[in-house]
């Protein structure tokens, strides 16, 4: 029979299922119930050390969504079809909103990629 792997546990399947379905309290009860009893495996209690304390978060700051994008697409969009030309729309909404031009395209290709999706989920 072949040798299972270092990070294989079959205590740990469980209550990383339930770590993995956000059931925290789920996990934390299986968790306490085998320290309690005293059989927790190395990876059990590598879970438990990371409950307790969690990893350090990567450094800078996580990305954000472009503020106002989604009245700014929407804004975009309904002068494009009044028959207002680009560069015109992106500087009337610059001006509108107090950003630059840059900030408004990125906010109009976010509201651009947010509409695809919800196309592409409502499409199924």
């Amino acid at each position: 029979m072949a040798r299972l792997p270092d990070g294989f546990s079959l205590q740990a399947l469980p209550i990383e299922a339930a770590l993995s379905e956000g059931r925290t309290e789920d996990a934390k009860t299986a968790i306490c119930a085998l320290l309690n009893a005293g059989k927790a495996d190395a990876i059990v209690q590598r879970l438990a050390a990371s409950l307790i304390k969690p990893p350090k978060r990567k450094r800078g700051r996580r990305a954000a969504h472009t503020r106002h994008w989604f009245e700014i697409g929407e804004g975009f969009h309904s002068m494009r079809s009044v028959g207002e030309t680009y560069e015109d729309t992106l500087v009337a909404l610059a001006k509108k909103f107090g950003y630059s031009e840059t900030h408004i395209r990125k906010a109009v290709t976010e509201y651009n990629d947010a509409k695809a999706a919800a196309d592409e989920a409502n499409r199924d």
